[in-house]
């Protein structure tokens, strides 16, 4: 009998797959959308709702903090008017 340790040979990794890989994320939450004509018009409320809820929001807060800033529009208008201040400067020098 062997009195020893054994001598075994290290095993070579093992091939590594995609989903070894990719462990740490996790899969979407399921997004169950509405089917029945009420389900879909309650939903599109509730998405028009909670839009004006956030811009109401933002008013309020910014009418009593002063120095926040309230997106005014899209960008493009925004570029727009400032195209136009430029203009209008241009024109007065």
């Amino acid at each position: 009998m062997a009195q020893g340790k054994l001598k075994l040979k290290s095993k070579a990794p093992a091939r590594v797959t995609k989903k070894q890989k990719n462990t740490a994320k996790a899969a979407a939450p399921r997004v169950y959308k509405a089917r029945t004509v009420q389900a879909k018009h309650a939903e599109k409320l509730t998405k028009i709702q909670s839009g004006q809820l956030v811009s109401s929001t933002e008013k309020l807060i910014a009418s009593r903090v002063g120095h926040l800033e309230l997106i005014k529009g899209s960008r493009r208008e925004i570029e727009r008017k400032d195209k136009e201040a430029k203009k209008k400067m241009a024109a007065k020098k």
